[in-house]
């Protein structure tokens, strides 16, 4: 019976950690998607999109650098979105 249990909390100790990785992948995934869309927000000037003041947009430039090189790798990999979006679920 010892043994049983034993397996038992190794297998839900795998299952746990299993869930946490999904979720921590998750978790950046919507991470990466709002630093996406805040810097498509801050530089929509270049869309034709009503902008933030430029001064603000001056400030906060430099400290944007991990957003815009995220939003010029998304751009780059605009083939198919909707296939990216539901890689990160686990659906067949």
């Amino acid at each position: 019976m010892k043994k049983f249990f034993e397996a038992l909390k190794k297998f839900l100790i795998t299952v746990e950690k299993g869930m946490r990785e999904t979720s921590v992948s998750l978790i950046e995934h919507e991470l990466m998607e709002d630093e996406n869309v805040f810097a498509l927000v801050t530089m929509s000037m270049f869309t034709g999109l009503p902008s933030p003041p430029t001064g603000v947009i001056l400030r906060i430039l430099p400290y944007m650098e991990r957003e815009v090189q995220i939003m010029t790798k998304r751009s780059a990999e605009l083939d198919d979105v909707f296939a990216q979006t539901l890689s990160h679920f686990d659906i067949d």
